[in-house]
């Protein structure tokens, strides 16, 4: 859901906004604002056209900035686990409420610490909160007790739920500090940056994960033809760009007769792969640098090529396109396959502001930080973006330039499209 700009809606997140920055000043200027912003919603409700009323571009300024704020606060629960502890505190009992020195008393962090993030998660609205009736004291703020509702921990504290959805907070610092770092001057030289953050290689494995267990192995590769009786029976098999490497351990522990090999480029990726395999106790992953070893030196040697979420990300996709094709296994008694898959997309920018309506503005901010400086951070970089493989594209890059004979949309599904395509 799009923040909202209405003043009634965000104005309880600003205050504990300017009480969490701290500053007199800074708590002014915010209810100066509230008012001025309610003046003007009052005089100009019918009036939303921005060449003539300011109130619209104020609410998206002050919305993004308590975004940014909620999004910090958010990144600072799920380091600590704070989360998780106020899932396992809370539990299933609607009644059951604890204070800020329950939870101190249980993490070991500092209780002032926390009150300003509880105070603020309540403000929030993602926790309940009320005056704890029994209290004994003279301090109000210490009388408050606090909740993590059922639903809202599935969302939040719970990695086994399908509903588990708090994993890509964890690269958002990250991603914002490069709109300082680097972004300024990749503007100027038109040269980005890979990905090669450790913050942002566990986001995006975190998020994976829900998405290999509940879609990836049980909905696509029973659709992808062959596939799944091979990976059954025993292959080989690539993963290209393997990431943090959560695709290949879920599927190597699916299906234990088949071996994976992982390619990938970043460094930190490549180690957290390694502490999955080891973790997982797998002895049919092995994994490379594909830096010192491309993909392409491996002809004819793999049934089944993964790609999943890097094409738009590379600086030479059909690059890659052709060193898949040339690592698959070639003759008339073969059944070898590249089984991909890319963020589901429009061909232009205005069908995809269209289509994706608020999001699409999500799309583009993260595109900027991550993954249009990933397709350009080398010159001459194809720079697709997040929305840039479409169909279109992908049927141009895989079949008219990369000499595939045929490809196939099987799933579109939890924002990742998945391609079937046959040499």
């Amino acid at each position: 859901m799009p923040p909202s700009t209405s003043s009634s809606a965000w104005s309880l997140p600003l205050v504990a906004v300017a009480s969490a920055l701290g500053g007199a000043a800074l708590t002014s200027l915010l209810f100066q604002y509230r008012h001025q912003q309610q003046q003007k919603t009052t005089t100009t409700a019918k009036d939303n056209d921005p060449e003539t009323n300011p109130a619209p571009a104020h609410g998206k300024i002050w919305s993004s900035i308590g975004g940014a704020m909620d999004a910090a606060m958010l990144y600072v629960g799920d380091r600590l686990k704070l989360y998780e502890t106020l899932r396992s505190l809370c539990g299933d009992n609607p009644e059951l409420y604890i204070s800020e020195q329950t939870l101190a008393e249980e993490t070991g962090l500092h209780v002032r610490w926390l009150r300003e993030w509880l105070a603020h998660h309540a403000a929030m609205g993602v926790l309940l909160w009320k005056p704890d009736k029994n209290y004994i004291g003279n301090d109000p703020d210490a009388a408050l007790v606090y909740r993590l509702p059922q639903a809202t921990a599935e969302v939040l504290a719970n990695p086994d739920s399908k509903e588990y959805d708090i994993s890509m907070i964890e690269m958002v610092p990250a991603l914002v500090a490069r709109a300082k770092t680097m972004l300024p001057e990749a503007f100027q030289t038109g040269i980005g940056r890979p990905y090669d953050e450790p913050d942002v290689a566990s986001a995006i494995n975190r998020q994976h994960t829900n998405h290999v267990r509940d879609i990836v192995i049980p909905e696509v590769i029973p659709m992808a033809g062959p596939v799944q009786q091979q990976l059954e029976t025993g292959i080989l098999v690539a993963d290209l760009g393997c990431g943090a490497g959560i695709l290949m351990v879920q599927l190597a522990q699916a299906f234990p007769n088949s071996t994976f090999h992982g390619y990938e480029i970043s460094q930190v990726a490549l180690q957290k792969a390694a502490q999955g395999v080891a973790k997982a106790k797998l002895t049919n992953v092995f994994l490379h640098d594909a830096t010192v070893e491309p993909l392409g030196e491996a002809q004819g040697k793999y049934d089944l090529v993964l790609v999943y979420d890097v094409f738009h990300d590379s600086t030479q996709p059909l690059d890659l396109i052709r060193q898949i094709k040339t690592s698959l296994k070639k003759g008339p008694d073969t059944q070898s396959h590249l089984l991909c898959a890319d963020i589901p997309s429009a061909p232009s920018i205005q069908e995809n502001i269209e289509s994706l309506k608020a999001p699409a503005a999500t799309y583009f901010a993260m595109s900027t930080c991550l993954c249009l400086s990933c397709s350009m951070s080398e010159p001459g970089g194809t720079g697709l973006g997040t929305l840039g493989f479409s169909v279109p594209v992908a049927q141009d890059l895989l079949v008219e330039q990369g000499g595939f004979s045929k490809m196939q949309v099987l799933l579109e599904k939890q924002n990742a499209r998945w391609f079937l395509v046959t040499p």
